[in-house]
C-alpha cells in the first residue's frame, strides 16, 4: 500500500514528489524566480495611467 505525500504550496496528494514540491509548482516557482512577474507590474502600471493614476515607483 503507498502513501501519497502532499504537495507543500499546494496540499493536493502527488505520488512522486522532488523535494516535497509537486512539478505544477516548481514550474510556477520556476517561472517566479526568472522574472515573469516583471511583465505584470508594467502591465500594471500602463493601466492605471489609463484610468488618469500617476503609478509613482518609490
Amino acid at each position: 500500500m503507498t502513501e501519497e505525500k502532499k504537495c507543500m504550496i499546494c496540499a493536493k496528494p502527488v505520488l512522486i514528489l522532488k523535494g516535497g514540491i509537486c512539478d505544477p509548482c516548481q514550474d510556477r516557482i520556476r517561472r517566479e524566480a526568472l522574472g515573469e512577474q516583471a511583465g505584470i507590474s508594467e502591465r500594471a502600471d500602463r493601466e492605471l495611467a489609463k484610468h488618469g493614476v500617476n503609478p509613482s515607483k518609490k
